[in-house]
């Protein structure tokens, strides 16, 4: 199975989320199943979203150390830097072949780890 795992952020879009949670992690009986989807943050724990209400996070970035696919789902705002422990994990998830996927905002913590 290919190991996809969604990075989330505080204040975190429900929408993106939401769309690589559909394409990656619902289970269909009459679709035959090549993934499995996770979610990891920084601090695992709540996680404020865009929606108002809190989601519970439960794996940290060492998650990232296992995915085959990486995808930001969107970015809480366009100013908000890069922790250095967020640039590492995807920087090493990068390094050692794992793909990095983007949806809208997710493009610019992308480009901060400099690999755009």
């Amino acid at each position: 199975m290919h190991r996809v795992i969604a990075l989330a952020q505080p204040v975190q879009s429900t929408y993106e989320l939401g769309c690589a949670t559909e394409v990656f992690g619902t289970i269909r009986e009459e679709v035959p199943q090549r993934y499995t989807f996770e979610v990891c943050t920084e601090t695992p724990g709540p996680v404020p979203t865009t929606s108002g209400y809190t989601m519970h996070v439960t794996h940290g970035l060492s998650a990232l150390a296992e995915a085959d696919t990486v995808v930001i789902p969107g970015w809480a705002s366009l100013d908000t830097p890069l922790s250095p422990a967020v640039r590492e994990a995807l920087l090493r998830a990068h390094a050692r072949g794992a793909r990095l996927v983007t949806i809208c905002g997710g493009v610019f913590a992308l480009a901060r780890t400099g690999l755009l």
